[in-house]
């Protein structure tokens, strides 16, 4: 006959405290352990305990090293504004994970690299257009056209990163309503959503942007159309403006013979964004008409998922971040932390940690 393994009480507010940081509801965790929404309500209450393997569960459910469990406390991170449209709506638990991932490893590179993220301030008088072309010059960048979307955004990740001291890094969000979130911090960090195609994340990119220099850093579901808040239209004018500027745009629409849709293909291909995108700047330009834009949307699509061979390789170079790999990997080469430490901060398997940290 098996023993019955023995219940452990543990600090009420702690239980609480790690499965509501980590996006779960009470119903959710009683399914996932196999028991009782009552059960789970009366160890939260701390009038029972969970066993040692539901703990080991939880800790994999939760993300969190067991030590967390046995805590007295855990430590509690500044919220996040939430932009949504629909605010009501609950957050998925990956978007939590991402979170703490982005303060953690804020926190980490700060310690080990002293740096601080270095985020310009320009007059709250300017305009959306005004601002994106001020930080252009700022940023002392050419507008890159002609290339792939994913070719634009590895090079703005760059020049971002090298000129705001900025953290940017891709994590599977699993949501439909965050393109995108933002942490104001001592080092500040992006996180975009990695299931989005690269022309959405190029556009999100800019929008969190526009966030970090406005100092309103918060979660993003990036409705481009969005007048609901006048901060998120703002920010959607500012990406739309840096990476579409209407004079540029002027020149080539100039160049076509007739605005259809594969002149609004040539232009998506032109600057690297979506064809909603282009729509709408059109539309500001009044080359297209509201009607137009309303039929074009109403064929809009849900996006099509595609299964294939991933690689590998650079999904985790993306979820590690540039800043983060290069200041482990100095510190790795200088003796500060060992290659456990390394992979440990930036989450890395041991095969892709060998291949990004101890590579010359």
């Amino acid at each position: 006959m098996k023993e019955k393994q023995k219940e452990i009480k543990l600090s009420p507010g702690v239980l609480k405290a790690l499965r509501e940081t980590s996006g779960y509801s009470i119903e959710e965790i009683a399914k996932k352990l196999d028991t009782t929404t009552e059960r789970v309500l009366s160890v939260e209450e701390g009038k029972s305990g969970f066993t040692l393997n539901q703990i080991r569960n939880l800790g994999d459910i939760y993300k969190r090293p067991l030590v967390a469990f046995f805590s007295d406390s855990i430590p509690e991170l500044p919220k996040l504004v939430d932009y949504r449209i629909n605010r009501e709506k609950r957050l998925t638990p990956q978007v939590y994970l991402a979170e703490r991932k982005a303060y953690y490893l804020s926190e980490k590179i700060k310690e080990l690299s002293n740096k601080r993220s270095q985020i310009p301030s320009f007059s709250e008088e300017l305009n959306a257009d005004e601002f994106a072309r001020q930080f252009r010059r700022y940023l002392n960048t050419e507008l890159i056209k002609f290339q792939k979307p994913r070719e634009i955004l590895a090079h703005y990740k760059k020049a971002l990163e090298d000129a705001l001291t900025i953290i940017i890094i891709e994590y599977p969000l699993k949501a439909d309503d965050v393109r995108a979130f933002s942490v104001s911090s001592d080092i500040c960090v992006i996180v975009l959503n990695e299931g989005d195609k690269p022309s959405i994340k190029l556009f999100s990119l800019f929008h969190e942007v526009c966030h970090l220099l406005k100092k309103s850093a918060g979660i993003c579901s990036l409705e481009i159309e969005q007048q609901e808040q006048e901060m998120e239209s703002y920010c959607n004018r500012f990406a739309a403006e840096f990476l579409v500027p209407l004079d540029d745009l002027k020149n080539e629409v100039e160049k076509l013979a007739q605005i259809d849709e594969g002149a609004i293909n040539q232009l998506s291909g032109i600057y690297g964004v979506s064809k909603q995108v282009i729509m709408l700047r059109l539309l500001l330009l009044r080359n297209i008409t509201k009607e137009k834009y309303e039929q074009f949307k109403s064929g809009l699509e849900k996006p099509i998922k595609r299964f294939g061979r991933r690689n590998w390789e650079k999904v985790f170079l993306n979820r590690v971040g540039n800043l983060p790999l290069n200041e482990i990997k100095k510190s790795y080469n200088e003796g500060k932390i060992t290659f456990y430490e390394a992979s440990s901060i930036l989450d890395l398997k041991t095969k892709y940690a060998e291949k990004f940290i101890t590579s010359r």
